[in-house]
Order: structure tokens, then sequence, then C-alpha cells
């Protein structure tokens, strides 16, 4: 881990990467995490807390996390696996399966093999998830 790329906000036990960083191993992290955009992880990303992954950030690996937004444009070859709810943006790219413990929200163009989750599943505009299957309920919008 490349500690340069890192701050440490100890109050709110929260970890800011830096835009543009690059981590060549897999990251794991005691705590809430800030990503900023660009960012490429080249192992798998694991956060023992919220993960807000910045704008067209890139994981060769998985991403574990309690909760996660993924923002918008980002790229993920692994899966996510969140034990809360998970919020993927316009046109992010998952090439595994997107897991989630709690509630799932989908916004348009997003790729994915698959989506699961044990909460609702809200889907809005038209997206690419081969199968989605949800714990309580689907609802999708044309938005």
């Amino acid at each position: 881990m490349e500690p340069k790329f890192i701050k440490r906000h100890p109050a709110s036990e929260t970890f800011i990467i830096k835009k543009c960083s690059f981590f060549e191993n897999d990251v794991t992290l005691p705590g809430n995490a800030i990503v900023g955009a660009g960012s490429n992880f080249w192992g798998d990303l694991i956060i023992k807390g919220n993960l807000e992954l910045g704008r067209e950030s890139k994981v060769k690996g998985d991403v574990i996390a309690d909760t996660a937004v993924i923002s918008a444009d980002c790229q993920i070859d692994g899966n996510i696996k969140v034990t809360g709810n998970l919020t993927l943006l316009d046109r992010t790219r998952i090439g595994g399966v997107a897991n989630a413990g709690g509630n799932m929200f989908i916004r348009p163009m997003v790729f994915a093999r698959s989506a699961e989750c044990n909460g609702d599943i809200q889907v809005t505009g038209k997206t690419e998830i081969k199968s989605i299957h949800s714990g309580r309920k689907l609802v999708a919008r044309k938005d």
C-alpha cells in the first residue's frame, strides 16, 4: 500500500485517497474510505466501513465494504460485496456479481453479470444486467 496517497481523518475513522492514485497490491483499510476520481487499484479493495469510490476509478479485483456508493464511469473487473446498501451510478461496469445485504440502487447504463440483494432493488433507466434477484421487491423506472 502506498501511504503517500492516503490521509486519515481520525475523528470519523475515514481514509481519504487522493485523486489519480494507484495501488499495485490489495488495499485493506480499517475504516470508512473516500476515493478520489481516477484512482486505480490493481488488486482487491477491502474497506471495513463505508466506501465512496470516485468517478472513473478502476478496480482490477473485488470490492468488499459495509456500504458502497460507486460513482459514474467506474470499472470493477471482479465482484462487489457489501453487507448494507449499494448504489451503482451511471455507466458503471462490473465484470462479476454485485451483491448487497441491504437495498440496491442502480442508475442508467450500468453493466454487470448479475445483481443480487436481500432488500429492494431500484433500477432507473436502461441497464445491461443479465440477472437481477431481489429479496423483497424490484422497482424499475423509465426516467
